[in-house]
């Protein structure tokens, strides 16, 4: 009978417990197939029930993102269809929500209602759902991949856009690319045409990586390599006619891609990576000949700014050798001033002193057997630009003026503290792809690299810049 009785107990405890689980909230249930975690499901997804490949995880966060509450999942969605998102919480209790009140139109984000109407879309397509712990809100992100590098014909500027197709007997969605020319440089892929999508989060926001890159870096080859959000740039290893595919399978999570020359690009001539100037400033002497500098996303383009005295002489190469390379100056050997010439034998000639802003122009013939150059002479106008001034565009009131007694170029007064930014204006050129800034004392150019460290200025300072010593100041 102590048995008995013992069991009996056991048993109400048990209905007690299964009873208090559904107090206070209809839409929890016990639950005991699905792990704790986020869940997309329905008709307008692949995903008819709640399952391991439907589970949103962790983005590819773009910066310092530690402790943010927020994960994500690629997946198709088709219009004519709904889902809804499943959370499972540690004890295995579900509560399925619906969508509330937009919050941020321009990334689909809304407020999580438990219980109300499914999510929807308005064509079918790739999408990043992603979902905020912290404010329980989704944003849901329209997909549409393109290839973008130096390798690419939009350089590091435009994506070249890819077709999209999606399998439903094979669960994959595929972006390609057939018949692109692409050079032997650098490329990945990118959506949202910006570095990374910011998303609401806690009063604040979030970024999150729009590019797709290598796992490992290394070349992309005929054979699938996987990628990642924010991964490494591919690299091509020969120039030529490509077809190029990205693909995800979507049961796996698992973006690959892959690149097949069907065309190789026999062309022989082949812009600089490099080019010197030398002359009267610098005594003729290849070892005191400075490099110029290359312009970002643009083959064959350098830049520098020079103090000439009246009369003074330079020419140009990519070696540091009159035997190597490719020696030119222009065609005739009378003084300029400002004004584009085309290449030739003779010495650049410069009429008055002053500062001189040079630029090198190489691009391959229409035939691609030969490099056609040019010499471009202007006025230099350094420039400030961003948050420090308060404007990302290049505007005159944010010109460097000279100051002559000192021959330094001097930046109207910071109104804001923030980052630096320094640059000046090439024709089909965008700003940051001739940035430049003060490090230590110095004047350091960006050149092909990376965004540069950053240079904290305070507002009220004032920016000196002596190109004769390239060195600078901010005070």
């Amino acid at each position: 009978m102590k048995k008995i009785i013992q069991y009996a107990t056991t048993l109400l405890l048990l209905l007690v417990v299964g009873t208090s689980c559904e107090e206070g909230n209809d839409n929890w249930r016990i639950i005991t197939d699905v792990q704790p975690g986020l869940y997309i499901s329905g008709d307008a997804t692949i995903y008819s029930a709640d399952a391991t490949s439907s589970l949103l995880k962790k983005p590819a966060f773009d910066g310092d993102v530690e402790g943010v509450e927020m994960v994500g999942i690629y997946t198709w969605l088709k219009k004519d269809g709904s889902f809804t998102i499943l959370e499972v919480n540690a004890e295995g209790e579900q509560v399925r929500y619906g969508k509330g009140e937009v919050v941020a139109a321009g990334t689909g984000t809304s407020n999580m209602v438990a219980g109300a109407s499914a999510f929807s879309v308005d064509e079918d397509g790739l999408y990043y759902v992603a979902y905020n712990k912290k404010d329980k809100q989704l944003s849901i992100i329209p997909v549409k991949f393109g290839i973008i590098g130096d390798a690419t014909p939009g350089k590091w500027s435009n994506e070249t856009p890819m077709t999209v197709s999606y399998n439903d007997a094979q669960a994959t969605v595929e972006f390609s690319l057939k018949d692109i020319v692409l050079d032997k440089k650098e490329m990945k892929f990118r959506y949202f045409a910006t570095w990374g999508v910011e998303l609401p989060y806690d009063g604040s926001l979030v970024k999150i990586h729009t590019n797709m890159g290598a796992v490992t870096a290394g070349p992309l080859s005929e054979a699938y390599s996987e990628c990642e959000g924010g991964g490494a740039n591919f690299s091509i290893s020969k120039a030529g006619v490509y077809d190029i595919t990205l693909k995800l399978e979507l049961r796996r999570g698992v973006f690959s891609a892959k690149g097949v020359c069907t065309a190789e690009d026999t062309s022989s001539a082949t812009l600089p990576e490099k080019m010197f100037i030398i002359g009267s400033p610098w005594s003729w002497n290849w070892s005191n000949a400075p490099e110029m500098n290359p312009v970002h996303s643009h083959d064959g383009l350098f830049w520098g700014i020079y103090y000439l005295d009246a009369n003074a002489e330079v020419k140009f190469n990519n070696e540091l050798s009159w035997d190597a390379g490719e020696n030119f100056g222009v065609e005739t050997g009378d003084a300029k001033g400002f004004g584009e010439y085309p290449a030739g034998g003779s010495n650049l000639k410069v009429e008055n002193a002053g500062y001189y802003q040079i630029l090198v122009k190489c691009v391959l013939s229409a035939d691609k057997k030969s490099v056609v150059r040019t010499v471009v002479l202007s006025e230099p106008v350094p420039y400030l630009i961003g948050n420090t001034i308060g404007s990302w565009e290049i505007k005159d009131e944010n010109k460097f003026t000279l100051d002559a007694s000192t021959k330094e170029y001097v930046s109207p007064a910071l109104t804001a503290s923030d980052n630096l930014r320094i640059c000046v204006k090439l024709d089909g050129c965008d700003w940051w792809q001739s940035e430049f800034n003060v490090f230590d004392g110095k004047i350091v150019f960006r050149g092909k690299g990376g965004d540069q460290e950053a240079v904290p200025a305070q507002a009220g300072q004032v920016v000196r810049l002596n190109f004769q010593s390239n060195t600078g100041s901010i005070k």
